[in-house]
């Protein structure tokens, strides 16, 4: 019976729990047509265009109350690529850059058909690596294809906060979607 009433807490107080969802708001990309449900929680996007005409969008979520509270980050990268380029092509060299951080390790690779987002022309994985401070994160990354541009997207959450947001992370892999 404890069990039980532990179980019934625990999603009752997710922090992707049905009154949070109520508290969702649509994030849309134009330059890729991406959109996306996120919670209020994270900030708005702060948007900077590149040398190469590439945009990074990135939201920032608060965890937990202390003054130091840690962060999680959401970033969208969309950027130009040939039409011909594939989505093996893209995510090989999108991987490029984290391949080189500390610890940086893929413990599991899915795609569309998977169950974990439904955008076509995609592959994902689930990874870690150590930042400069020697904390681990839990990183998903996305690698997306839509027409002539590419978008990388990234959720990043320290590791001991990670699994605390799981489902809220889930969820926002799953809202993804091409907005036609």
């Amino acid at each position: 019976m404890k069990l039980i009433g532990f179980l019934f807490l625990s999603i009752m107080s997710s922090p992707f729990s049905a009154e949070a969802q109520d508290s969702l708001r649509t994030e849309k990309l134009a330059d890729i047509h991406i959109q996306f449900e996120l919670p209020l929680a994270w900030s708005s996007a702060s948007i900077k265009q590149t040398k190469s005409e590439s945009t990074i969008y990135t939201y920032t979520r608060k965890l937990g109350e202390k003054k130091k509270a840690s962060h999680a980050t959401l970033s969208v990268l969309v950027e130009h690529i040939k039409p011909s380029t594939s989505i093996r092509e893209y995510s090989t060299k999108g991987l490029q850059f984290f391949q080189k951080q500390n610890g940086f390790k893929i413990k599991k690779t899915f795609i569309d058909t998977d169950g974990r987002f439904t955008l076509p022309y995609t592959i994902g994985y689930d990874a870690e690596y150590m930042d400069a401070q020697g904390q681990k994160h839990h990183l998903y990354i996305i690698h997306t294809i839509e027409f002539n541009h590419g978008a990388q997207v990234l959720i990043d959450f320290p590791y001991d906060q990670y699994f605390l947001y799981e489902e809220e992370q889930n969820q926002l892999m799953r809202s993804l979607r091409y907005e036609r």
